[in-house]
């Protein structure tokens, strides 16, 4: 009667190793990549979803509502510079502003985003704030469209476009090229 030995032998010990090394020399820098896609996708989504809220708000009140870039470390608008490009990497307020000085109004702040990861990178070309009027227009609009640049300071091949047309509406790039800041879209 002969016994049986279970386990591994020491060769297909150092086989299954070496496959798994190549096969972490190929996943690990796509990976990386992947994670800073993930990062500027989850901020353009961030900024979609507040552009939308503060046009809706803006036609619901009746009123003028005001996104502007946040202050490092409160929850004070940063400028209200409607000229320049601006770093939004710290977050942007959302806010009521009835009276149309650029101000937060008592009990106007309508949400906050802070939660911005420290390797985004968020720049406006229209300057410190985006104000929609009470039908939903672009009260700051310039003649063209206005592009927030979003990248990652990690990854210079990962970015997204988004573009703010004079009407108020949101354009989202398909075919956005980071290492350029350009849409390729038609």
């Amino acid at each position: 009667m002969s016994v049986r030995e279970k386990g591994f032998t020491l060769i297909e010990l150092m086989i299954t190793l070496v496959v798994l090394g190549i096969l972490l020399l190929v996943a690990v820098p796509n990976f990386g990549s992947f994670v800073a896609q993930s990062r500027v996708d989850a901020v353009k989504s961030k900024l979609v979803s507040s552009i939308a809220l503060a046009r809706s708000e803006a036609i619901k009140r009746g009123a003028q509502v005001v996104i502007c870039r946040r202050s490092a470390g409160s929850n004070t608008c940063a400028g209200t510079n409607v000229a320049g490009a601006a770093d939004w990497s710290n977050g942007w307020l959302v806010y009521l502003d009835e009276n149309a000085d650029l101000a937060i109004d008592v009990n106007g702040l309508i949400r906050v985003y802070a939660d911005v990861d420290n390797a985004s990178t968020i720049t406006y070309t229209r300057g410190d704030v985006v104000v929609y009027g009470d039908l939903g227009l672009l009260v700051t609009a310039s003649v063209g469209d206005e592009t927030f640049v979003i990248g990652d300071a990690g990854d210079a091949s990962a970015g997204a476009g988004l573009s703010l047309r004079p009407t108020g509406r949101i354009r989202m790039c398909a075919d956005w090229t980071a290492s350029t800041s350009t849409c390729a879209d038609n």
